[in-house]
């Protein structure tokens, strides 16, 4: 019971969230796939509903008690609604859901309650959208770890090295491109 434990509390921390704690399960403890996807889940899920329900009472109190706080807050929600308004409106929920299902760092749970939250999402939707993208992350953190266990197994960790190494080189060539970076050659 100490590895479902420390997977769900690990599930529930704001930057390691189900993205460390199914490797963790899967690999460190060597819980079997149905189990470890349950804790990390059940983990990433219970901060959800606190977070959305917290957030806003604790943001105008500080806001109300803190000047500081209050001109934070106006500021943040004056300029992310400003930056990410019309694309917000345009996707929704959907939007919520896709950004909590990349399995990336800081693109998890916690992230997607604080968007929800600033854009003034509804607690209920908001929770179901985040839920369903959860589900998916860690299906996708699944297909990602149970890959490289098969790699490093059949064919050594010189190949999942070269293929995590790849992969990278991909996602930095992609990023490069797509942010309209061009080399000078």
């Amino acid at each position: 019971m100490v590895a479902e434990i420390q997977t769900l509390f690990i599930a529930m921390m704001p930057v390691l969230e189900l993205r460390a704690a199914l490797p963790f399960a899967l690999l460190v403890h060597e819980m079997d796939l149905l189990p470890a996807y349950f804790w990390s889940v059940l983990g990433n899920i219970i901060p959800i509903f606190f977070i959305l329900a917290f957030l806003d009472p604790v943001s105008l109190w500080l806001s109300k008690n803190f000047s500081f706080m209050k001109k934070f807050f106006d500021f943040l929600f004056s300029r992310t609604r400003r930056n990410y308004d019309q694309r917000v409106k345009k996707y929704g929920y959907f939007a919520l859901c896709i950004f909590t299902a990349i399995p990336l760092p800081i693109t998890g749970a916690w992230t997607a309650s604080l968007v929800a939250f600033l854009f003034g999402f509804s607690y209920l939707k908001s929770i179901i959208a985040i839920i369903c993208g959860v589900l998916v992350a860690g299906v996708g953190v699944l297909f990602i770890v149970e890959t490289g266990v098969a790699l490093e197994y059949y064919y050594g960790p010189q190949v999942l090295l070269g293929v995590i190494l790849l992969a990278l080189l991909v996602y930095f060539i992609y990023h490069r491109k797509s942010n309209g970076v061009k080399k000078n050659v």
